[in-house]
């Protein structure tokens, strides 16, 4: 288990350095609260104002998300900052959008799947997402979660089509994606590479934010740089994503108060 990050804050003083540090952190979960679906979602005022001061501070602000790279612009709003999509496979970074070309060949593909697997489910409180290059199959609003979870994976089974993709988890929801290396963690470790920082910190609240918490802290050995992985807490965090952050806090507004700590 993590350390509470707010015992610890005497040691992380570097950390307010903004010409040497660079801010990562995920959205939903992280900066904006959970809602009951996607589109409900938002990041509110206070926290986008105080986004906004980081990102005049800070060498580099990073947005990345699951969500497609446009939607997560939007739904944060800060401009001048770095933001990254579907896990890793897009982004936005100078104004410029660009994404992986070896996704291309795989979208039509996911696409097929996932509406086999929406004839073959029959539950209203279902959703299902298209997020251009993944889709998502929430299952939040469900009556049980877990026996639509477990629904939702027996009919992707069979479906012949769907053994060539990657079948991902995340806080209530089964994704479908390209089969290939990029993650939060290749994306970050891009981010990082291409910038003169000298200490990182990465917040997250979800499985597939493991990947970055673990490249961060490789990049400590291989940079030299001192990384702060940090774990917004919640029930449906599980072990695994616990042990690979070094510091945890209790929800959106704890994030909301370490940065405020970082702009003091």
């Amino acid at each position: 288990m993590p350390d509470y990050l707010f015992d610890f804050l005497d040691e992380l003083k570097f950390l307010r350095n903004g010409r040497k540090t660079a801010i990562i952190t995920d959205i939903d979960g992280t900066i904006s609260e959970i809602a009951p679906t996607p589109a409900e979602a938002h990041v509110d005022d206070e926290m986008r104002d105080v986004l906004r001061d980081l990102a005049s501070r800070y060498r580099v602000l990073a947005f990345i998300s699951g969500r497609p790279v446009r939607e997560a612009l939007r739904m944060v709003g800060v401009p001048g900052a770095v933001y990254v999509g579907n896990h890793g496979l897009e982004y936005i970074i100078n104004d410029n959008y660009q994404r992986f070309s070896e996704v291309e060949e795989y979208i039509p593909l996911i696409k097929k799947c996932a509406l086999e697997l929406r004839d073959k489910i029959d539950e209203e409180n279902v959703i299902f997402e298209d997020k251009g290059i993944c889709y998502s199959i929430h299952y939040r609003q469900c009556t049980d979660p877990e026996l639509s979870r477990e629904r939702i994976l027996k009919n992707l089974q069979e479906i012949p089509e769907s053994k060539g993709l990657k079948v991902d988890h995340g806080r209530m929801l089964v994704e479908l994606k390209p089969p290939l290396h990029y993650n939060k963690g290749f994306i970050v470790r891009k981010i990082l590479e291409d910038s003169d920082v000298s200490s990182a910190v990465y917040l997250g609240d979800d499985i597939t934010d493991a990947d970055a918490f673990r490249e961060i802290r490789k990049l400590e050995s291989e940079k030299d740089m001192k990384n702060v992985p940090i774990l917004v807490l919640s029930k449906e965090i599980p072990p695994e994503v616990k042990n690979s952050a070094r510091f945890f806090v209790y929800g959106v507004s704890e994030v909301l108060r370490f940065f405020r700590w970082l702009l003091k």
